[in-house]
């Protein structure tokens, strides 16, 4: 039978390296505790807690963990540490989330003789001055976010669904949203001179925004 935690204070546990498939954390405390290198494929967290609240408070630390298929549910992971997890179809909704490193997880499944595909879903977090460098997210859906001042170094985006997001502040060399949907977002650092946006879905009001920062001017009155 899968692990099954309820309301306990699981601070500073060390679950390095073991085998929680399938396992269930419903409001539990996990400030400090250890999953690196653990099994979490098809964990499920609801309503825990993992916020740091003392200076010297350690995070929760997921690195290298196995997080495919994992769901997180209204938790408040604050500075959170996932880099390096192997992360195929993970899922966060209503999360606070500031400061999470995600840089270089894996979110790909790689198909024999077809293009890599990539899951992930955020929606409705608060991922506010996390990291999303050197990740691969073709297509995956990030809808509803706070995403200020996000770093994405070489990141991925392409085709990936960023409605309703606010991205203002969001930066990094080689980040790629080409084909990516903007419907709904706010954003103010997005130079098409330094980012890919070729093919990218946003509103009037939006693009005229990014021709702004090109110094173009339209005018409404030319024929």
């Amino acid at each position: 039978m899968p692990e099954a935690f309820h309301d306990k204070d699981l601070s500073g546990i060390d679950f390095a390296n073991a085998d929680l498939t399938a396992a269930s954390f419903e409001r539990c405390t996990l400030t400090g505790a250890n999953f690196r290198h653990a099994d979490l494929s098809e964990a499920w967290f609801s309503g825990c807690r993992a916020f740091p609240e003392e200076d010297d408070g350690e995070p929760v630390d997921f690195s290298y963990a196995t997080l495919k298929e994992a769901r997180f549910e209204r938790c408040d992971l604050t500075t959170a540490l996932f880099c390096h997890a192997s992360a195929y179809d993970l899922s966060l909704d209503q999360c606070q989330i500031q400061g999470a490193d995600f840089s270089s997880c894996d979110f790909s499944l790689p198909i024999r003789g077809a293009a890599t595909l990539a899951g992930f879903r955020m929606t409705d977090c608060n991922f506010a001055f996390g990291d999303l460098s050197n990740t691969y997210l073709n297509e995956c859906v990030l809808t509803g976010n706070r995403m200020i001042d996000v770093l994405a170094h070489n990141c991925t985006l392409t085709g990936a669904d960023l409605s309703g997001s606010d991205l203002n502040g969001l930066t990094g060399q080689g980040l790629d949203l080409a084909g990516a949907d903007l419907r709904g977002a706010s954003f103010n650092t997005l130079d098409p001179r330094q980012v890919n946006l070729a093919g990218v879905r946003m509103g009037l009001a939006q693009g005229l925004a990014v021709l702004d920062r090109l110094e173009i001017v339209i005018d409404p009155e030319a024929d």
